[in-house]
C-alpha cells in the first residue's frame, strides 16, 4: 500500500472512531461532573461546540492517520495509535473541565494494554511486552508517590491515566517514555508561567496535568513514528 493511501486510509479510519467517541465523552463527561458533585445534581451532557467537535474529529483522523503513514499498517503499532485516539478525547475532558472520567481512563487502558498482550502473542514481541509493563508500573509509581506526599502536585486522576500512558510510550521505547514525562512537565511549567504573567492564573490555581500528560504523550508518539 502506498504511502498516500495509508495516510488517507488511516485519516479516514480515525475519523470515523473520533466521530463515534465524541457523543461518547460528552456523555462520561457529564457523569464525572455529577460523581465529583457527589451526585446531588445529576449533569446533563453539555452540547460539544461545533468547532470543538470539528477538532476533535479532525484530530481523532489526522493525528493517527499521520502516524500510519509513517510507519504503514503494522500491527505492532496497534497499542500506541490506540493510546493517542483516546489520549485526545481526554485532553479535551481536562482542558474543559478539569476532569479525567475513569470510565474513559479504565476503557482505554483495557484496550491498550490488551492490544498489546494479543500483538506480542502473535508476533512474538515478549521483550518490547515487558518494557512496556515495566514502563507503565514504573510511571505510575512514580505518580502515585507524588500524589501521596502531596495531592496539590498531582491529581489521582492524572495517576490512573499514567499506567496506561506509560505502557504505551514504553512500547515505543522506554527513551520515548522517559522524553514524554520530561515533555509534559515541560509544558506544564512553560504555560503555566505564561498563565501567571498575563494575569490569567495565580501559583494557587489548578493546573489541568492530564492534559498536559496527554499533549506530551501524543507529540512524543508523533515524533517516534
Amino acid at each position: 500500500m502506498s504511502a498516500d493511501l495509508a495516510l488517507a486510509g488511516g485519516a479516514a479510519i480515525g475519523m470515523a472512531a473520533g466521530a463515534v467517541l465524541v457523543p461518547l465523552t460528552r456523555r462520561e463527561l457529564a457523569a464525572a461532573v455529577t460523581r465529583s458533585a457527589g451526585g446531588s445534581v445529576q449533569a446533563q451532557p453539555q452540547p460539544v461546540a461545533r468547532w470543538h467537535r470539528v477538532a476533535l474529529i479532525a484530530a481523532s483522523g489526522l493525528l493517527p492517520g499521520y502516524v500510519v503513514f509513517k510507519v504503514g499498517w503494522s500491527v505492532v503499532a496497534l497499542p500506541p495509535l490506540l493510546l493517542l485516539l483516546g489520549l485526545i478525547q481526554l485532553a479535551y475532558c481536562d482542558l474543559a473541565e478539569r476532569l479525567l472520567p475513569k470510565t474513559m481512563v479504565y476503557a482505554i487502558s483495557a484496550a491498550v494494554l490488551v492490544s498489546g498482550f494479543v500483538i506480542a502473542g502473535v508476533t512474538h514481541e515478549w521483550k518490547r511486552l515487558l518494557l512496556a509493563s515495566l514502563g507503565g508500573l514504573g510511571f505510575f509509581t512514580v505518580l502515585f508517590a507524588m500524589n501521596l506526599i502531596n495531592p496539590r502536585w498531582m491529581a489521582f486522576g492524572d495517576v490512573r491515566l499514567s499506567a496506561v500512558v506509560g505502557f504505551g510510550l514504553a512500547w515505543v521505547s522506554p527513551v520515548a517514555l522517559l522524553e514524554g514525562f520530561f515533555l509534559a512537565n515541560l509544558l506544564a511549567a512553560v504555560i503555566g508561567l505564561t498563565l501567571i504573567a498575563l494575569h490569567r492564573a495565580d501559583r494557587q490555581s489548578a493546573l489541568p496535568f492530564g492534559f498536559y500528560l496527554a499533549l506530551g504523550a501524543g507529540i512524543i508518539i508523533l515524533a517516534w513514528s
